[in-house]
This record gives structure tokens, C-alpha cells and sequence, in this order.
């Protein structure tokens, strides 16, 4: 055993011995009458001080120390339970070199590509997770950081900061040697969400449940598919009370007269296209469950149509011209030829029922009951889930969507998820890879302020989500917790998101004039965070992308078309993150 002294004469554990045992070596070295001087800043070794190693000899004896097994055993703990009381503690500044120096993390420059992933292993290793630091920085004295907060700023892409980072003085302030260039995960046609490659852990291994259960007794009936009230309101899809507030809302009654089972399904896709006053529906497709189309007819807008968006919609002028079935007309129909009971079904439905101004509180999405594999809130697309599950490919045609293909490709997925069971088509990330889980088998909590379907996503164990809707909400909830026991914090600030998502290329953001004033409020937002950070908290600041972008509109070849998104893909996946320690 070591024992080092300071200049106010106290002596200081170093080594990793038992708490009992240090308590009893404290109760000795107090009890000394004579002791070793020793110069500061040096170390003496207790076996060759007689009079304490006698003492210490008595003291604690010669007795081992018992094994993990037989501590679980005594208080009656299996391996993997997660009470307090069996998990092992975190590192504490008793391990350390030298514990009265602060604490700091250096990123080392020209390193090369940097991940998201390479963030989450800074963060864990800080926070005494792991024991080999990155090779892409430097940390010294970690076991004194007690805290970690992440704070992810949307489309704060690296040409938009080098451009304007005049507007950001406290950005400039708190990192003077300015930020890291990073790659958030995604390949040369798709964006993942950045957020995701922090907030989960690798997944140790494939699990068979991702084919579904062998018990067809136990698989629930198709109602049960249905979303919740409050999944629904987190999709943000037309509430009840939108049908008495809004004008020309209605609520799906049914036909009471048509016979049909208790919950029959019916398929239901639109295309749109864009008018004066946004995106209007010009057509509509409705598929029993018998994959037969029972309804399918355009839809003349009520307001002059500024852009077909033929490449996606199909829809052309030549093809609107004769066409007087207005939306009330289309309502009207589905209210006389569908049941009271049907269950609507469709991919990202939210939007079909926005554009036909229709509530309906009976819905199976598939884009929530199938995952993309992509983590976090990232939505699978129709395309990608037919390829992957129904070999089947669609979209692919010249002339655009075909409302009738889309909703058919729906009923075939709600039919194989019913038949195959809840777990089928879920990629088997859930509790087990989220780092809230992790965090907590290290007998650690997290704090994660998101959106609330997002924080919900990635909180489990011993973490808390708090939802917040806004950026404002946010920031006064992490600065209100940053004083909390909790080791890990995680916001995320969509400031930029609509600026980016209005233009198709990161360089056009800068001609924004919403922009100025965004950089100005996230530059603001970080000074009252890292004011309210807690001594020895390491501060990570990273911009990514959530995995949407607008499409440009473009008329050449596919190949041409691939190689601008390629060029667009490759501008989006590049951020930056800051990193800082407050000592």
C-alpha cells in the first residue's frame, strides 16, 4: 500500500483496496504517534515503516477479501441484477495519479476521420467506463469528472460555422482552438441519425426474436397493432379537437350499414402536389383487406397548383383538367363505403389524414411498426421495407407513384406483421444496446431532454427522459438538472433544422436570413450552459443531421441523379464537435 502527503500533512489513499480495509488503514495512520516526514509531492512505502506496517499487520490481518460470487450470495443478489447494491461503484478520484489536478481532455489534430460512435467512447471513458482512452485524444485525470453532457446542435455543418463564426463570439471564447471535424454515420446515399451512433451501443449480437415468435397462440390480434392516443399526438397526427377548432376538418363516422368483421383493414395512400397554400391532395387509392382497389380517383385542389411534382405525385395538368371531384366529395365517399369499425392502414398516415382534413383515431402505421435499422427516430421509407421484407420492389416507375401500388405494399406489411408477431421487423436495438442501459449496469443515471418520442426511444433503466418541444424548454430543463446527481446529460437544439430543411444544399443556408439570428441564440444558449455545468463536467458540443434534407428537383438521368445526391449526402454527413472541460 502507498500513502502520499500534502503540505497540510494528510495522507491520501492511491491504491484500490477494499473500503474496509481503508478505513481501518485510516484509523491506524491516525492513531501514529510518529510519523513518516515526508517531502511533498513524494510517496512512502508503508512496508518499510515498521512501527505502521506492525500496526497494520494487527489490523487488517491476513484474510483475502470475499468474492463477488460470495457477496451476491450473502445479500441474496443474482448476477444481473441491477439493484444499487449490487453493482460495482464507479471510479472516484481515490484511484487516481495525482487527484488535486484538474481534469482535461485535449483532441489531437490531423487525426483523421472522427465518428459520432468515437464520441460516445470519450464520454464513457471519462465517466471511468472504460479503461483505454481513444487514440484520437488525450485525458488526464478522468475519475475526478463526475459528469458528462452532450449537446447536439442540428445542421450546424462545418462550412456554415467556418462562414459565420463571427456571429458566435462565445463559441470562439470558450474553444479557441476551434472545433474537430467529424463523419456522422451513413453511406453515399442516406444519412443516419447522428444522434443515434451516441445514444446506443453496439449490439453485442443478432437476436432470433427479429424473425418473429414461434408461439402463434401468443402473437396479439390486429388491434392491437393500433397506435396509442399519445404515440399518435407524439407523430403529431390530427388530434380530435382539431375537427371543432379548424374549418373544413371532419371526423371519420363510417357506415354503420356495411357489413364487414369487427376490425376490418383498409389501405389508404395519397399524392400531392403543391399549391398556393401548401401541399394539396390530387388523388387518392383505398385496399381491402383482399388487396383489391375499391376506390381510387383524382382530386381537384381548391386553390391553383404552383408545382405537380410530377417526378413523385404523377400527376400532370393534362391529367387535372376534366377532374371536378373536390375533397369533400372524396370524404363523403369514404364515409358511405367503408364501416364504422375499419382500421385505417398506411405509411406515415399523419400526412395523408392531414392533407384529406380527416381524424380518425383507429390507425396501423408502418412506418412505426416495422424500425429502419438505422436507430433513433429515423422513419423507414415504404421502398426500403418492401425491399427488405416483401422482396418486392416499388416506386420505380418513370411517371411517378402509384397510390394504388403504395397502399397495396402496406396491407401486404401490416398482414406479414400480424401473422409473424410484434418483434418481426424490429431490429433488436432496443433496451439491451441503448447507453441508458449501460450507463446504468455501471450504477450511473442519464438525463436525456429530447423530443418526446425521441428521449422516450433511448431512455431505459435508470435514466429519465423529459420531453421538451422546444429549444427553449430544453435548455431551461438541462440547466435546471445540470445540479442533479445524474453523471450524463443529453439535449438536442433544432434552431437550424427548418433553415436547412428549406434548402437543398448546405451552402444555400448561408443566403437565409433566419440564419444570422439562429447562430446568435445557439451561441447564447451554449454561454448559459456552460455557465451552469458543475466543476469537472466535460462539455461535448457536436452538430449532425437528423437524416432529412430536402430533395432537389431534378429532371436528368438516374445516374446523374445519384451523383448530385451522392455530392449532397456527402455535405450532410460532415459536423463538427467541440469539446471542453470546466475546471
Amino acid at each position: 500500500a502507498v500513502v502520499s502527503t500534502q503540505s497540510t500533512g494528510h495522507y491520501y489513499i492511491t491504491n484500490n483496496l477494499s473500503m474496509k480495509k481503508k478505513r481501518k488503514l485510516k484509523e491506524v495512520l491516525s492513531e501514529e504517534k510518529t510519523r513518516p516526514k515526508v517531502a511533498e509531492g513524494n510517496s512512502v512505502d508503508i512496508s518499510e515503516t515498521s512501527t505502521i506496517s506492525g500496526t497494520l499487520k494487527d489490523s487488517l490481518g491476513n484474510k483475502g477479501e470475499m468474492s463477488r460470487k460470495n457477496k451476491r450470495k450473502k445479500k441474496g443478489l443474482s448476477k444481473g441484477d441491477l439493484n444499487r447494491s449490487a453493482m460495482k461503484p464507479r471510479r472516484t478520484s481515490e484511484t487516481l495519479d495525482n487527484p488535486f489536478e484538474p481534469c482535461d481532455v485535449t483532441l489531437l489534430k490531423n487525426f483523421g476521420d472522427i465518428t459520432t460512435k468515437d464520441l460516445q467512447a470519450l464520454a464513457l471513458h471519462y465517466l471511468g467506463c472504460t479503461k483505454n482512452c481513444p487514440e484520437w485524444c488525450m485525458v488526464s485525470n478522468r475519475g475526478a469528472g463526475h459528469k458528462v453532457c452532450v449537446v447536439m446542435i442540428e445542421a450546424l455543418y462545418p462550412f456554415i460555422y467556418k462562414t459565420m463564426s463571427l456571429q458566435m463570439p462565445n463559441f470562439t471564447a470558450l474553444f479557441p482552438d476551434g472545433p474537430t471535424e467529424i463523419q456522422n454515420p451513413g453511406n453515399e446515399l442516406y444519412v443516419t441519425p447522428a444522434g443515434s451512433a451516441i445514444l446506443e451501443k453496439e449490439p453485442r449480437k443478432k437476436s432470433n426474436d427479429a424473425r418473429g415468435g414461434k408461439d402463434e397462440d401468443t402473437r396479439p390480434p390486429v388491434q392491437d397493432y393500433m397506435l396509442l392516443p399519445e404515440i399518435m399526438l407524439a407523430h403529431e397526427y390530427p388530434s380530435e379537437d382539431i375537427v371543432n377548432r379548424e374549418a373544413g376538418w371532419r371526423r371519420f363516422t363510417g357506415n354503420i350499414m356495411v357489413k364487414a368483421k369487427q376490425y376490418p383493414l383498409y389501405a389508404i395512400d395519397c399524392e400531392m402536389c403543391k399549391t398556393a397554400e401548401g401541399s394539396e391532395v390530387t388523388q387518392i387509392a383505398i385496399v381491402d383487406e383482399s388487396f383489391n382497389c375499391i376506390y381510387k380517383t383524382y382530386i381537384k385542389p381548391a386553390n391553383p397548383i404552383v408545382d405537380y411534382v410530377t417526378a413523385y405525385s404523377g400527376i400532370t395538368e393534362d391529367i387535372l383538367r376534366d377532374v371536378t371531384t373536390t375533397l369533400s366529395d372524396v370524404v363523403k365517399h369514404m364515409n358511405d363505403i367503408l364501416p364504422t369499425q375499419a382500421i385505417f392502414v398506411g405509411h406515415s398516415l399523419e400526412n395523408d389524414l392531414k392533407a384529406l382534413k380527416l381524424f380518425h383515431d383507429k390507425v396501423i402505421d408502418t412506418a412505426t411498426i416495422y424500425s429502419s435499422g438505422k436507430g433513433g427516430s429515423f422513419k423507414p421509407g415504404l421502398r426500403y421495407l418492401a425491399m427488405k421484407f416483401l422482396k418486392a420492389k416499388i416506386q420505380d416507375s418513370a411517371n411517378g407513384h402509384d397510390p394504388s401500388e403504395d397502399a397495396m405494399t402496406c396491407m401486404r406489411l401490416v398482414k406479414l406483421k400480424v401473422k409473424k408477431g410484434p418483434k418481426f421487423g424490429m431490429t433488436p436495438a432496443g433496451n439491451d444496446n441503448s447507453l441508458s442501459v449501460y450507463l446504468t449496469k455501471q450504477n450511473m443515471t442519464g438525463v436525456f431532454i429530447d423530443k418526446p418520442i425521441v428521449a422516450q426511444q433511448h431512455c431505459h433503466g435508470l435514466a429519465q427522459a423529459i420531453p421538451a418541444t422546444t429549444d427553449d424548454a430544453a435548455i431551461d430543463t438541462l440547466v435546471r438538472r445540470l445540479s442533479a446527481k445524474s453523471e450524463f446529460h443529453w439535449t438536442h437544439l433544432y434552431r437550424l433544422e427548418p433553415i436547412y430543411r428549406s434548402c437543398t444544399t448546405v451552402h444555400d443556408m448561408v443566403n437565409s436570413p433566419d440564419l444570422v439570428p439562429a447562430l446568435k441564440y445557439l451561441d447564447e444558449a451554449v454561454h448559459r450552459i456552460y455557465t451552469a455545468l458543475p466543476a469537472d463536467t466535460l462539455l461535448m458540443i457536436f452538430s449532425g443531421c437528423s437524416g432529412f434534407w430536402r430533395k432537389p428537383e431534378f429532371n436528368g438521368s438516374d445516374e446523374a441523379m445519384k451523383k448530385l445526391m451522392a455530392n449532397i449526402v456527402a455535405q450532410v454527413r460532415r459536423g463538427l464537435v467541440f469539446v471542453k472541460v470546466k475546471n
